[in-house]
């Protein structure tokens, strides 16, 4: 005995219904689902469909699909991870490598002329401030991309979502605040910490921001043979 498409069907209705929302996910579980009613249905052939689904969903345990949904997310957390060290690692390549150190050293030299003391500390901090309003813009910009999709998917959610991570620039604005008080920003070397910080702060933003999601049909469809198909139906 083997399941219908209803019986497909009625297993995805049962995951979302615990709150499994990624259809890579969902499609996981409901393989797995599958398989193990069919085997119930092989040593039971008379055990009806809702008894073999809710025991094999007890195999779960008292967490029910969290442990699995856990998981997957560290798994693709992973994935996502990987996928934007590669872009960073590309980045230093010939011409962007040139303009990156035109970028630190004209950063720098802003740096060099402005005036000493608390104006500058401010003027730094002005320019932060700018840049992260114009990051959270760019989250919801990309957001909006996951707005009325029938299917998600965990690395399009990491792509369109949480791919920004805009604690980037958090790093640069610690410093400023804590290395006001010690004069980093009055002297050379504490001048070029902070510059080459916020140039790979920026370069990171740029990859996660505008890089990956001009890439994500190709990645998604890479991670997913069965997103690629969806796409053409």
């Amino acid at each position: 005995m083997t399941l219908t498409q209803d019986h497909i069907q009625d297993l995805y209705k049962f995951t979302r219904a615990h709150y499994v929302e990624h259809y890579d996910l969902q499609t996981e579980l409901v393989d797995h689902l599958a398989n193990g009613i069919e085997q119930q249905w092989e040593e039971h052939p008379s055990l009806g469909f809702e008894e073999a689904k809710q025991r094999e969903f007890k195999k779960f345990g008292k967490a029910g699909f969290k442990k699995v949904i856990a998981a997957r997310k560290k798994a693709m957390i992973r994935k996502y991870r990987g996928i934007l060290w590669g872009y960073f690692m590309k980045w230093w390549t010939f011409p962007k490598i040139i303009t990156t150190f035109s970028g630190v050293l004209i950063v720098f030299c802003l740096l060099r002329t402005l005036p000493e003391g608390d104006s500058k500390f401010i003027s730094v901090a002005a320019v932060l401030l700018g840049l992260s309003i114009l990051m959270y813009q760019r989250i919801f910009q990309l957001k909006s991309n996951l707005e009325g999709l029938c299917k998600k998917w965990l690395l399009q959610e990491m792509i369109y979502e949480k791919g920004v991570t805009i604690q980037f620039l958090l790093f640069p604005i610690y410093f400023v605040i804590i290395g006001n008080k010690a004069g980093f920003l009055e002297n050379t070397f504490g001048q070029l910490v902070f510059t080459a910080l916020l140039i790979v702060v920026l370069i990171l933003f740029i990859i996660s921001a505008y890089v990956i999601p001009s890439k994500a049909e190709e990645l998604l469809a890479e991670t997913y043979p069965e997103y690629k198909f969806q796409e053409k139906v």
